[in-house]
């Protein structure tokens, strides 16, 4: 019980952390289900439902969570994570791995992303689980709401650019000095 808990966990992580009231730009492959209800945002997210739309998400939120697989697993191992814009490449959320007969499970994740993390970012999480049955895996491609301000870094990364761009004017100020005759 406690394995299929991971790997449904993991991959409906993905699929959590991303959602909208429509279809969310999801891909499950594989013979599983995942589905994820945001509880404060009303927004429901069925990881079989493939959309266009990219899934905007709140800064944080408890998300109630379900998933399947088609068989008792047996021996399985599965990993989500998240990959981030060139060129910070990718960054594991959670991995699993045992022996389990349980088919399905679900549960409750309550998740506050820091405000480090920019808004308005496309980023893509990816979840794949691996058992005696296949490979089932997934993606959804989303963003955190807000606006590009709500991020202390955009103030330090602002304040860097004004600092070289005074340098480089301080750098430039002789080439534009009178020559005298």
């Amino acid at each position: 019980m406690k394995t299929i808990r991971w790997a449904a966990t993991g991959l409906l992580f993905g699929m959590l952390v991303a959602g909208s009231g429509r279809a969310a730009n999801a891909e499950l492959s594989g013979a599983c289900q995942a589905s994820g209800t945001w509880r404060t945002a009303g927004i429901s997210v069925d990881a079989a439902a493939i959309g266009t739309e990219v899934v905007t998400i709140p800064r944080s939120d408890t998300v109630d969570w379900q998933g399947s697989v088609s068989g008792p697993p047996g021996v399985h191992h599965g990993s989500i994570w998240v990959e981030l814009p060139p060129p910070f490449g990718s960054v594991e959320i959670d991995s699993w791995g045992g022996q389990g007969v349980t088919t399905s499970n679900s549960g409750a994740e309550e998740y506050d992303l820091p405000k480090i993390v920019p808004a308005g970012v496309e980023f893509q999480v990816v979840g794949e689980h691996v058992d005696a049955n296949g490979t089932c895996s997934g993606s959804v491609r989303l963003r955190v709401s807000g606006g590009a301000f709500d991020s202390p870094l955009v103030y330090v990364s602002l304040l860097g650019t004004v600092g070289t761009g005074a340098g480089a004017a301080l750098m430039l100020r002789p080439m534009f000095r009178r020559v005298a005759s």
